[in-house]
């Protein structure tokens, strides 16, 4: 009868041991590179929305090239007929057959083929990716004034440091003046009140129908804040299809993380420039040059940068 030879080999496992020491290894090795994988993803993330700005800034100077001055910012407050200076942008960002399609001399709010355009489409070189509301842009507005829902807008023009009805943050106070160096103007530069005049915004775009000239930005145009990013969940005036408000300004500290929470309040606090990139936002500068701004950026000088003509000596490093 055959028998196995008792010093035949012998096939050997894991032990529980070595395979929790191998499961614990790998946990380690993942938990290593997820950082490095998700850190890539924001880099390519941010260079795309460092992309769509940069296609902004050379639309606004095809845009000045074409008609010798930028686009206004909108035709005042709250809700007006006409274009505001994103829409007036769309033939100038392969957008054409969007602007063909809308009724220019109608409203934005109510007009039906203007509702139909602002609440169906995706508008994917306005919306950042690094927000995850992006997938959803068509988002709660503000009812009384402008369409809800409708399209959101991560890329708000940039009115600098005049008054957002409020100026909470500025250490001289609230009011406005020539000498407030993060307060001046009035009522995003709309309506004349604080002994300034319509049309008062102290940036390259206002809540008005002034256009700016490029011989109007004599900071510079190095050294002006044109567009930036925001959060547009935590304001519902930010939208595309809308006069109150496609803008935002400097009065508001950078990446200050404060939210409406959808009902439309303390705009003054809440609708300035931030994002979901690491430390702070990008900015299109005058010139059309990209910039990437720290949040920890002095606020002297990220006023001075918001005015097209304050005569501050400042600039970016």
């Amino acid at each position: 009868m055959f028998q196995a030879s008792r010093n035949g080999p012998r096939l050997r496992g894991f032990t529980l041991v070595e395979l929790l020491v191998v499961i614990a290894i790998i946990g380690v090795l993942v938990a290593l590179l997820l950082p490095a994988v998700q850190a890539a993803r924001e880099a390519a993330r941010r260079m795309k929305c460092q992309n769509h700005l940069k296609q902004i800034g050379l639309a606004l100077h095809n845009y000045e090239d074409t008609f010798k001055t930028f686009p206004h910012g909108t035709n005042a407050c709250c809700s007006p007929r006409n274009d505001n200076w994103i829409i007036m942008l769309f033939p100038f960002l392969e957008m054409k057959n969007l602007y063909d399609a809308m009724d220019h001399n109608g409203f934005l709010h109510n007009t039906p083929v203007n509702v139909q355009i602002g609440q169906n489409s995706k508008l994917t070189g306005l919306i950042c990716p690094s927000d995850g509301a992006g997938n959803n842009p068509i988002t709660v507005g503000f009812p009384a004034q402008s369409l809800s829902p409708a399209h959101a807008l991560w890329y708000p023009a940039c009115m600098g440091p005049t008054h957002m009805d409020s100026c909470p943050f500025c250490p001289a106070g609230s009011t406005p003046s020539e000498t407030n160096f993060c307060c001046q103007g009035n009522n995003f530069g709309t309506n004349a009140g604080n002994g300034f005049p319509v049309g008062s915004s102290v940036g390259m775009f206002g809540r008005y129908f002034k256009a700016i000239r490029i011989s109007e930005v004599t900071d510079g145009l190095s050294n002006t804040l044109m567009v930036g990013e925001t959060i547009p969940k935590h304001c519902v005036f930010i939208k595309v299809f809308t006069h109150n408000f496609p803008l935002s300004g400097t009065s508001i500290p950078l990446n200050t993380m404060e939210s409406d929470n959808g009902v439309g309040q303390n705009w003054f606090r809440v609708c300035g420039y931030k994002s979901f990139h690491p430390n702070g936002a990008n900015f299109c500068l005058g010139d059309g040059s990209v910039r990437f701004i720290s949040r920890s950026i002095d606020y002297r000088l990220y006023n001075g940068l918001g005015t097209r003509a304050g005569g501050e000596t400042v600039q970016l490093d």
